[in-house]
């Protein structure tokens, strides 16, 4: 994964638990990086190790620091790092939401081995929109969180339900989401 996701991971732990648990997180996941640059590889495996050592140290539950993670990093680390990016996504979460491949794409266009997720939408005449989400690495948590993060970040209350998910079999990941 891209050095970014590592970024955020330690970014939210120093904000939420302060800089002794990162440090702690560190050593569990046996992260010998002195930092992470945000457009290098790191192993798949570090960005899970380092996830699963914050559950351990924060005593939640791996599932929830996904999903705390997603909702911190729109906000946070990825307006901090990506600004332009931000103003390709469109001013509301709607648009910020139907935007995510294009911006993925022009994010990661120059990094070779770049292997971001994939999207498709559906949008439901009742105001619904429905992503479906594709990805080797399966992270349907952290994208929850990202989906409440962009809402954060527009100041709107969001609201995503996952309707369909490939830890159960499914084909894809889907995400309901409301903009009440």
């Amino acid at each position: 994964m891209k050095g970014i996701i590592n970024k955020g991971i330690q970014e939210m732990v120093e904000a939420r638990f302060g800089a002794e648990a990162w440090e702690e997180v560190k050593s569990l996941a046996g992260c010998e990086e002195p930092f992470f640059a945000i457009g290098q590889d790191y192993p798949d495996e570090l960005t899970i190790a380092l996830i699963k050592a914050a559950s351990q140290v924060s005593g939640l539950p791996v599932e929830t620091v996904q999903v705390e993670y997603g909702k911190f990093m729109v906000p946070h680390t990825l307006k901090k790092y990506y600004a332009t990016y931000f103003q390709l996504a469109g001013s509301s979460p709607r648009e910020f939401l139907l935007n995510m491949d294009r911006v993925h794409e022009q994010a990661t266009r120059s990094i070779t081995g770049a292997a971001p997720p994939k999207f498709d939408y559906e949008e439901l005449p009742d105001g619904r929109l429905l992503m479906h989400y594709h990805s080797k690495r399966g992270l349907c948590p952290v994208l929850r969180g990202l989906i409440l993060g962009v809402g954060l970040y527009f100041n709107q209350e969001v609201r995503v339900k996952e309707t369909a998910c490939m830890h159960r079999g499914d084909p894809r990941c889907t995400m309901e989401v409301t903009f009440p």
